[in-house]
């Protein structure tokens, strides 16, 4: 046990502002919890995720059904890759054109002056753009506008350029990524009863085709139906 002379000496000014100090000096301090309880719902949460991860490493395999996967979408013919593919290698020599590969050409300029005919033809245009100019338009009727060839739409769009992306994934896949499998032989042995029964009818089937004739005797009919005699 520290003896009274061992502990340390306190700091006289210290000493002094503690015991001037007054309760309406002092500010208010909120205490932050650092590492506060998980609250009703994170605990309820966290049992359920438990439970499905117990549910989900106890799962018996042997209970799941072969099923047939279905192709919802089909892969491209050859005839369509092969399209496909010309197209973009023609879009390709064209993005990679070397414009130097040109010859330089001179222009020539062959203003001439213009005969009767093109002054003429020329002076019948001015006339009708004037009066195309002063044409008064409350005189046109409103007509419908076809569209004979629209733009393609957003959604045919994402379609061609999903059909691209997979023609790429197609051209670009690896075979040494294949797994080797070995097929399994569906096919059923008969029960002992269906074998039973085979083997009786080849049996008897070998009896008839074997059978010996020579080993048949001889007999005599015998006429049971005699002819009625003169008394009768």
């Amino acid at each position: 046990m520290a003896t009274k002379a061992a502990l340390p000496s306190a700091d006289p000014q210290l000493l002094g502002a503690i015991s001037k100090a007054t309760p309406e000096s002092l500010h208010h301090v909120q205490t932050d919890v650092k590492n506060p309880l998980p609250s009703k719902e994170a605990i309820a949460q966290e049992k359920t995720e438990q439970e499905l991860m117990s549910g989900i490493e106890g799962f018996d395999a042997g209970k799941l059904k072969p099923t047939e996967t279905q192709e919802k979408n089909p892969l491209p013919d050859p005839s369509a890759i092969t399209a496909e593919k010309a197209e973009r290698y023609r879009k390709q020599s064209i993005e990679d054109f070397n414009k130097k590969k040109l010859k330089r050409a001179n222009t020539e300029e062959k203003n001439t002056l213009p005969d009767a005919d093109a002054i003429e033809q020329e002076k019948r245009e001015c006339e009708m753009r004037h009066s195309i100019g002063d044409f008064n338009k409350s005189k046109l009727r409103h007509s419908q506008t076809e569209v004979k060839n629209p733009l393609p739409s957003t959604e045919a769009i994402n379609l061609e350029k999903q059909e691209v992306e997979k023609i790429q994934e197609i051209e670009g896949f690896k075979k040494d990524s294949l797994k080797h499998t070995e097929p399994t032989v569906k096919n059923v042995l008969p029960d002992q009863d269906t074998l039973d029964a085979e083997k009786k009818e080849q049996e008897l089937k070998d009896g008839v085709t074997n059978f010996n004739r020579n080993s048949l005797k001889k007999t005599t009919t015998e006429e049971k139906n005699a002819l009625p005699s003169s008394r009768g």
